[in-house]
């Protein structure tokens, strides 16, 4: 009956035994401990990707930056050059027409001729030069009126209202510009003569003070912006070669858009017209521009949809501008991409703290089987105490070690012997009370006996026969 209840008892508490739990504990600790390392080593490292990334993004959206600024500074520096030759020019051959107005006032004065003989011939003068190809001079009253113009719609007609497409009003500011300050320039756009649309030109114009006219001509500037433009286009095409060189990852790219959202600039093996012939790249092109910053020295990152692979997902972008040349730049990169470093990173770190788990198991229940064994022989020893079957010598081995267990283990076999050689010598005395008791009950039972009626009815009778066979002898 014993027997079956320490079965039942071991079989019930397999599972919650000393060693089980201990082995639970210890794989519960390795794997949340295997879990937050590996969460935040994956964490750290798609941070550290993206950090990583998002760096390089920047001083490549930096570095493209200074290029295409100086690559602009050196076209406005070249326009400004040839600006400044174009002036000079100007102001060198209206000289001379002073100086010939200032012969024909001299003769007026000197009575050789009228002075409105000498106005004629100065108006004839200003509308007969030539200079260049097709530049001329023109004069107007202080009225605005066109008092020598070699255009025959413009002769005798005032023009202080007039504008050019720019909305600029050119006679009008000409003639500021001359009775402010005497002589300067003016930037307009002009029709030259004989054709219909207006071309870029600067005006040079002086103030004829004696007669009260204001004298200008102009020179057209157009194959300076051609120059300049042409340089831009060379600018633009180098700095499609740069882009298709920059390495951020297999499909990253830079790109830019002027404020229309139109590509302008795109790397020389790659084509982006789907940014302008789709209706996710309008969409794109419109968002990145109006998230471009005001400043040429801030950066703007930002994630967007996009499908310059053929499929659409999430890419990583930076943004800058250029604001002297109204242009957007952007640095993108699939997002897939910037996370693969730490996904990749992640995985190791599963793969190695799974290594770690398991070794780290396999430690733990070799070391829970060491520490509880010794506790399971203790356990099998009071069982054994209490089913009358402990051996002592059973706790040899966990007696043996030198730590607290087998202090407990020396403490239980002292015990356990005690207690065994107590109830041998217990069981002794009860055999030999037992006997004693035997004794005594046996004496008592035959005292009872002889006491009897019965055995003293007996005991006459059996005297009563000895002396009947005594008196017949």
């Amino acid at each position: 009956m014993a027997d079956d209840r320490v079965t039942e008892t071991t079989q019930g508490t397999r599972w919650s035994s000393l060693s089980s739990r201990l082995a639970m504990l210890i794989a519960i600790v390795l794997i949340v401990s295997g879990l937050v390392t590996a969460v935040y080593s994956a964490l750290a490292a798609r941070n550290a990707s993206e950090a990583d990334a998002a760096a390089a993004m920047a001083n490549a959206q930096r570095s493209t930056v200074l290029l295409i600024d100086q690559a602009y500074a050196d076209t406005q520096r070249a326009r400004t050059t040839a600006m400044d030759v174009r002036k000079a020019e100007l102001k060198d051959v209206a000289s001379p027409i002073v100086t010939a107005l200032d012969q024909l006032r001299a003769s007026a004065a000197a009575g050789e001729i009228t002075e409105a003989q000498a106005q004629k011939a100065g108006l004839a003068v200003i509308k007969g030069v030539r200079f260049r190809k097709d530049d001329y001079f023109f004069a107007y009253n202080s009225t605005g009126t066109a008092i020598a113009h070699p255009n025959p719609k413009f002769q005798g007609k005032n023009l202080m209202s007039m504008q050019d497409p720019n909305g600029v009003f050119v006679v009008r500011d000409l003639l500021n510009i001359a009775n402010e300050k005497g002589s300067g320039y003016l930037d307009y756009a002009w029709v030259k003569l004989n054709e219909e649309n207006p071309s870029a030109k600067v005006g040079y114009v002086l103030k004829y003070a004696p007669w009260n006219w204001m004298i200008g001509t102009g020179v057209y500037v157009d194959d300076i912006d051609k120059e300049a433009a042409t340089r831009l286009e060379a600018t633009k095409q180098a700095l499609g070669e740069s882009f298709s060189k920059i390495d951020f990852t297999d499909n990253g790219l830079l790109f830019v858009l002027d404020k229309n959202g139109k590509v302008l600039v795109q790397p020389s093996d790659r084509d982006l017209s789907s940014l302008e012939s789709t209706d996710w790249g309008k969409t794109l092109a419109s968002s990145l521009v109006a998230q471009a910053p005001t400043d040429s020295a801030q950066i703007v990152r930002t994630t967007q949809q996009a499908g310059f692979t053929g499929v659409q997902q999430p890419w990583s972008m930076v943004v800058s501008s250029l604001p002297k040349l109204g242009w957007t730049l952007v640095s993108a990169v699939p997002q897939a991409e910037v996370d693969a470093p730490g996904n990749s990173q992640a995985v190791r770190q599963a793969l190695l703290s799974l290594g770690v788990l398991g070794l780290g198991l396999l430690i733990g229940l070799l070391a829970s089987r060491r520490i509880v064994r010794p506790v399971e022989t203790m356990t099998k020893a009071a069982t054994a105490l209490e089913q009358d079957s402990f051996d002592p010598t059973m706790l040899d081995d966990a007696a043996a070690r030198r730590d607290e267990v087998g202090t407990l283990a020396r403490a239980f076999q002292r015990m356990g012997t005690e207690i065994v050689e107590r109830e041998r010598k217990l069981r002794e005395q009860v055999t030999k009370l037992t006997v004693v008791i035997d004794r005594q009950k046996v004496a008592e039972e035959a005292s009872a006996i002889a006491e009897s009626d019965f055995f003293r009815d007996l005991e006459q009778k059996k005297n009563a026969l000895r002396e009947r066979e005594d008196g017949s002898s």
